[in-house]
């Protein structure tokens, strides 16, 4: 019975979700300062275009399939970096790991925040976990979006002028799945049925 109740819970949360107002959050339509700091379904990633701040929401047409799944995440420069004092170095160095992070094991921890914070799973990890394995060699194009420096008091990206400290970073990373959004939100579903 419990059970039965999740699964009535996370299907209908599911539908009001996606006519929430929050929507526009979630489809990567994110613009303006530091307009690049989304999450959600859009298209392909384009990189020249990243550069220049601008969301997939700025570039994305309606004809382009919305198959990537962008999603915000942390990563930490390493120790020798912070050490040495170099911002070069230490942007260099997070980027690096961010990057390791989310096409390694840390792909399934960063799907599984996604869900805990898009719908309110209690244990996301594990979903991720289950959706990294069922879908492995189905997930492709796992890449960084964009960076920002962290702002250590606020957690988020350093304002524009203020000076920045690469130990900590915030990043978009994406990944391209099959069927985009509606065939995502079937396979966590069906797996946080058997769990």
């Amino acid at each position: 019975m419990k059970k039965t109740l999740l699964i009535i819970s996370i299907v209908a949360f599911f539908a009001t979700y996606c006519g929430s107002k929050n929507e526009a959050r979630r489809d990567a339509t994110t613009v303006g300062k530091e307009g690049w700091v989304f999450e959600g379904w859009a298209c392909a990633p384009d990189a020249a275009k990243a550069k220049q701040g601008l969301s997939p929401a700025e570039y994305c047409t309606e004809d382009l399939p919305k198959d990537y799944l962008y999603m915000k995440f942390s990563a930490a420069a390493s120790e020798r970096a912070i050490k040495s004092g170099r911002i070069a170095q230490m942007m260099s160095t997070c980027r690096d790991a961010a990057l390791t992070q989310i096409k390694g094991d840390g792909l399934s921890k960063i799907i599984g925040d996604y869900l805990e914070q898009a719908s309110g799973v209690q244990d996301g990890q594990s979903t991720g976990v289950a959706i990294v394995r069922q879908s492995k060699g189905k997930i492709k194009g796992v890449g960084i979006y964009d960076c920002c420096a962290i702002d250590n008091d606020t957690g988020r990206c350093v304002e524009e002028g203020e000076k920045e400290d690469w130990s900590q970073c915030m990043c978009v990373g994406y990944m391209k799945f099959p069927g985009g959004k509606e065939a995502f939100e079937t396979m966590a579903q069906e797996i946080m049925a058997q769990q």
